[in-house]
């Protein structure tokens, strides 16, 4: 039986920018053009001398991309488009999800002017993003309008 320093099994990086130049090549979602990804270095910093959060953010990180086409989707299903977006990885447990939407449709379904809406989404892990964007399209669309009615004033 092989003795394996455990020392070195714990800690793959030596220092947190080490670290990052791995996650920024390894990641696709590092490298995205229509949303950005933001890491805190307290979190690189806490992935280099903790195995269970530098898993968590690798987990995260490798969910990303797919997270990100599905938010689109959400958006455009309710007759918007994302125009920006922000993840912000700021410590263990803790995302938080800048969204941008616009609506470029008036109410009789004529374009006009468009209103871009800014909501913020706060989770745990990625997964839970989307289904707070499924949970929550009030964010993007009038309360009025998720509700399926008009209101009168």
């Amino acid at each position: 039986m092989l003795k394996v320093d455990k020392k070195e099994e714990e800690v793959r990086y030596k220092n947190p920018a080490e670290y990052e130049k791995y996650i920024r090549r390894t990641y696709d979602c590092m490298k995205a053009d229509t949303y950005q990804v933001e890491i805190s270095e307290r979190l690189y910093y806490r992935a280099t001398k903790d195995k269970k959060i530098e898993q968590w953010l690798e987990d995260n990180l490798s969910q990303l991309s797919y997270c990100m086409e599905s938010l689109s989707g959400i958006i455009a299903v309710t007759g918007g488009r994302l125009v920006r977006c922000i993840c912000h990885l700021d410590n263990y447990n803790n995302i938080s999800t800048e969204i941008f939407a616009s609506d470029n449709l008036s109410e009789i379904g004529q374009l006009c002017e468009a209103q871009t809406c800014r909501s913020v989404i706060r989770t745990t892990t990625v997964n839970e993003i989307e289904e707070q964007a499924n949970y929550n399209s009030i964010f993007w669309t009038s309360e009025a309008e998720s509700a399926g009615f008009k209101a009168k004033a």
